[in-house]
């Protein structure tokens, strides 16, 4: 019996989808044909590895490189390649090439793992999705080529650019060179460039590259593209400028991090930091060795996340405008929340929110659990891994294989939490029908606040 032809909520489906490839994932991972010789991880690490790629996250118990041989680094491309788009994606894919014509609430669950408000062109949009990410992947794999074939020959260097190219598009963050990332590539232009790329194309959101292809493909320009897309655009052209200056400003002058690089070399590697915060994963500098200042401005950035109906995690970029324009316009006593002659609609208002309360409410909650289980790691250390792990980002100030047991436990649960989406677990749970006093509405009241 397919996921999809079970009658469960959207919600539940996608949740249920997720747990299963965990699952079979972590099995196959732990299977002595998957891993070298040298291997000594457990169960647990496998579990671990397999929750942080199926949740694009990028966090590790364990190096691939030093767990996995070939048959282990594929099935763990595949796992951040389902990851990304999610089973229920693959699922829904196959039943429409198959001429299956698919029930309303089978639509409903593809429609939420996408964000998508309409279901109008979804079969084409479905197909799109695919398309553009296979092609994607192996346009980047193909430019990477050019670095990692002379370096490591034919076949590693062929294998290493699609592993690279998978994981970076996906916003996994997950590499097979080792354990220190891309920190030795962090002055390569072309190796940052391209990843930096794939990171922003699958962080932008599917809807906005489906909007985008059906106005080219209309030959109509980009200001006839939709008020969401325009935002996403926007809002993402200005973080990335800012958090690079930040970055520079933050970072320029520590002889650690960016200081003995050439002002050129500089603006790379924050570019590149400022990209890869933005739920990727990748490292090209000693996180350990940056500024606090530096670590809290990554923690705001990984909070934000991407663009939603993506790879990305975190809040999103469009609920976090959503929460500012809200305050604005309470603050000076707008009647409305306008931006750009457009007003926002309650609905989008309260969700929104509803994600923030959330989301936050899970981060503390994660930061008490974890600062229970290992006391003595640094707090600053332990924000930030929370935030990576609830954000889906995967970067780590070295502290992931140091936690307990029960720290990585914590932060298994956050990546599956993050990655799923923090109104997702919470519909999922409340499948129960509510009371008539619940749903009742009671003389309205003033409160203090």
């Amino acid at each position: 019996m397919s996921i999809l032809s079970l009658k469960l909520k959207p919600s539940q489906r996608i949740v249920l989808s997720f747990a299963g490839v965990i699952l079979i994932g972590s099995l196959l991972l732990s299977l002595p044909i998957s891993q070298l010789t040298s291997s000594e991880a457990r169960y647990w690490d496998h579990l671990f590895t397999t929750i942080s790629m199926v949740c694009v996250t990028g966090l590790f118990t364990v190096p691939v490189a030093e767990t996995y041989n070939t048959l282990g680094q594929i099935i763990c491309m595949l796992l951040i390649q389902i990851g990304g788009l999610s089973l229920i994606s693959f699922i829904g894919l196959f039943a429409l090439r198959g001429g299956r014509k698919l029930s309303f609430i089978n639509m409903a669950t593809l429609q939420e793992s996408f964000s998508l408000a309409e279901t109008k062109h979804f079969r084409s949009f479905i197909k799109s999705v695919f398309g553009f990410t296979f092609a994607t992947e192996a346009l980047g794999a193909l430019i990477l080529s050019f670095q990692f074939v002379p370096e490591f020959g034919w076949q590693r260097g062929i294998f290493s650019s699609i592993f690279l190219a998978i994981s970076a598009f996906c916003n996994a963050g997950f590499d097979n060179f080792g354990s220190t990332s891309l920190i030795s590539y962090a002055t390569n232009p072309l190796v940052n460039l391209t990843i930096a790329a794939l990171i922003i194309m699958g962080g932008l959101g599917f809807t906005v590259w489906f909007d985008m292809q059906t106005k080219i493909q209309k030959r109509l320009s980009f200001r006839k593209l939709s008020f969401h897309s325009k935002v996403v655009l926007t809002l993402t052209s200005l973080l990335l400028l800012t958090g690079t200056m930040l970055t520079l400003l933050t970072e320029y002058s520590n002889p650690a991090t960016i200081g003995i690089l050439s002002f050129p070399e500089k603006v790379l590697a924050s570019f590149f930091q400022t990209v890869t915060m933005r739920t990727a994963g990748f490292a090209s500098i000693d996180y350990t060795k940056a500024n606090p200042v530096t670590l809290l401005l990554y923690v705001f950035q990984m909070m934000l996340g991407g663009a939603p109906g993506g790879t990305a995690g975190g809040i999103k970029i469009t609920a976090f405008l959503t929460l500012i324009l809200y305050a604005r316009s309470e603050i000076i006593g707008l009647p409305h929340t306008n931006f750009k002659a457009r007003t926002i609609d309650d609905v989008t208002i309260q969700k929104a929110f509803a994600t923030f309360i959330v989301f936050i409410m899970v981060f503390l909650l994660g930061l008490f659990a974890i600062s229970m289980t290992d006391p003595h790691q640094p707090m600053l250390f332990l924000i930030f891994e929370v935030m990576s792990a609830l954000a889906t980002v995967g970067v780590t100030a070295n502290l992931t294989p140091e936690l307990s047991q029960l720290g990585q436990l914590v932060i298994m649960a956050l990546m599956f939490f993050g990655r799923i989406g923090p109104m997702s677990i919470l519909i999922s749970l409340s499948a129960r029908k509510l009371s008539k006093k619940e749903i009742i509405q009671y003389a309205k009241s003033s409160m203090i606040v």
